[in-house]
């Protein structure tokens, strides 16, 4: 049954790694608004599976591709195919991230390499395709970037992940200014601790506060809406946290950080 939720304008969104985690919450959240969807993620048959419940609950477009963003070339001809079967794409979502931990010196770093080339330069080569289809549209448009809030608080076992979404964030932020003159919005966001299957098995340890896939996209679905630029999610506590981390000691903080 259809939500009573107020209905956002009708707008078609793109979501990238929209086939499990956050990406597939953050489908959920805007099919509930009545925006229609262009979903992509590696397995194809998890997204059909998860169309297919959707259009079931929901009276939205859902259309879906199997695209790997580490295939530069194979972007722009899936995000045009969008556009020509929905009439326009309106809010690009770049999602699509990996996880790889390893323990420092021991010699791995092709899986630091992994990460690096999906986080960032996928999330760079998912930001240039938009960014074109945007252009050739001629109504501007709206990038959003999923970063991370270990962008902000690194993760020892998770280095590399974490200097990736650091690099988005930069990234991003700086390319900002530019796009406006187009007409283009750019939103960071920066999720906190989500259970999601990226994050099952990381840790040993357990790490602290982890929200609902659910929720956190309710609060990205917002911040994308509101046109925000960088966004901390949820905003309890993690924009809190953010706030008061400033104020703890180095020392204090590497010790916290042993235990994530």
């Amino acid at each position: 049954m259809p939500s009573l939720l107020p209905r956002a304008e009708q707008k078609n969104i793109l979501i990238t790694g929209a086939s499990s985690g956050i990406g597939e919450a953050l489908a959920w959240a805007c099919a509930k608004r009545g925006m229609n969807l262009a979903l992509v993620a590696r397995r194809l048959d998890r997204l059909e599976n998860l169309a297919e419940r959707i259009r079931e609950r929901y009276q939205v477009q859902v259309e879906v591709a199997s695209l790997n963003i580490c295939e530069n070339e194979k972007i722009m001809p899936i995000f045009m195919g969008f556009s020509e079967l929905m009439g326009r794409i309106d809010i690009v979502v770049a999602n699509a991230g990996i996880l790889k931990s390893r323990k420092v010196g021991d010699g791995r770093i092709e899986r630091d390499a992994q990460v690096f080339e999906t986080n960032v330069l996928g999330a760079i080569a998912t930001s240039e395709s938009a960014i074109s289809l945007f252009r050739m549209q001629g109504r501007g448009g709206h990038l959003a970037v999923i970063s991370s809030y270990s962008a902000f608080m690194p993760l020892p076992s998770g280095a590399a992940y974490s200097a990736s979404k650091a690099a988005v964030s930069s990234y991003f932020n700086a390319v900002r200014a530019p796009l406006l003159r187009e007409n283009i919005a750019l939103s960071v966001i920066y999720p906190g601790f989500v259970s999601t299957d990226l994050l099952q098995g990381f840790n040993s340890h357990g790490l602290p506060i982890i929200a609902k896939a659910k929720d956190v996209a309710e609060e990205i679905l917002t911040a994308i809406l509101a046109k925000k630029k960088n966004a901390i999610v949820p905003r309890l506590p993690w924009a809190v946290l953010y706030q008061m981390q400033k104020l703890v000691p180095n020392a204090l903080l590497a010790s916290v950080q042993k235990f994530l």
